[in-house]
C-alpha cells in the first residue's frame, strides 16, 4: 500500500480519545458481563493500568528527542490497535510520547478489526499482528514506512514460544504455560523501559 485512504483517517481517534474509550468500556456493565470477552475484559483493565503507568514514567532518550526535533515535513503516525492487546498497552503510549515531541507530528489510532483492508496491507509473517504504526506524509497520506508489532528481540522470543505452545495438547498445561509466557513478555517490557521501541522506530524514521 502506497497511500492510506482519507476515509480511514476520518474514522481515527487521538490518544486521549482512545484512553477515554477504554475507561468507558470498562464502566459499562454489559461489556463486563459478556462471557465471550471475559478474558479480553481482564486484559483491557490491566492494559489501562499499564498505559497510565507509562504515561507517567516513560522517558524519551536524548537521541529520540534530537531525531524527532528535526522533522520538518508534517506527518501522521497512524497506529492499528485494539484495547485488549497487551503489546499495544506497552507500545502505544511510547509512540504517543515520541509524537508529542514535535508539533508537526500527529498520532492517530484506528482499530484493527474495523479496518481489515488496511491491516492486510501490513501483515507480519502473514498475521494481523498489532500494534503497528504507519508513518504517513500528512498532505498526501503517502506511506513513508511502518513499524510493529513489537521490538525485534521480543518478537523472536514470542515466535519461538508460540511454536512451543502450539505443540501442547493438554488444555490445562497449555493454559498454565501461556500464563507463564505472557508474564515473561510483560517482564521484558518492564526491563527494557521502552528503549528498544524508541531505537527501532527511529531507524524506520531515518529511512522515511
Amino acid at each position: 500500500m502506497q497511500h492510506v485512504d482519507h476515509a480511514i483517517l476520518k474514522k481515527s481517534i487521538g490518544y486521549q480519545e482512545y484512553h477515554a474509550l477504554i475507561e468507558q468500556l470498562l464502566s459499562q456493565s454489559h461489556y463486563l458481563s459478556l462471557k465471550s470477552i471475559e478474558n479480553d475484559t481482564h486484559d483491557t483493565r490491566l492494559n489501562l493500568i499499564r498505559m497510565e503507568r507509562l504515561d507517567k514514567t516513560a522517558r524519551m532518550t536524548a537521541q529520540t528527542r534530537l531525531q524527532i526535533a528535526v522533522i520538518h515535513t508534517p506527518q501522521i503516525w497512524l497506529t492499528l490497535t485494539e484495547v485488549w492487546c497487551c503489546d499495544a498497552a506497552q507500545i502505544v503510549p511510547t509512540i504517543q510520547k515520541m509524537a508529542a515531541l514535535n508539533d508537526k507530528i500527529e498520532h492517530r489510532l484506528v482499530f484493527r478489526d474495523q479496518h481489515p483492508e488496511l491491516m492486510d496491507a501490513f501483515l507480519t509473517h502473514g498475521t494481523r499482528s498489532i500494534p503497528l504504526t504507519i508513518i504517513l506524509e500528512k498532505k498526501s497520506l503517502k506511506v513513508l514506512g511502518h513499524w510493529g508489532p513489537r521490538p525485534q528481540e521480543l518478537q523472536a522470543f514470542v515466535l519461538d514460544n508460540l511454536q512451543d505452545l502450539n505443540k501442547i495438547k493438554d488444555e490445562q498445561e497449555h493454559k498454565t504455560r501461556t500464563a507463564e509466557f505472557l508474564t515473561k513478555v510483560q517482564r521484558w517490557y518492564a526491563k527494557d523501559k521502552t528503549y528498544s521501541t524508541q531505537k527501532e522506530f527511529l531507524e524506520v524514521l531515518k529511512k522515511a
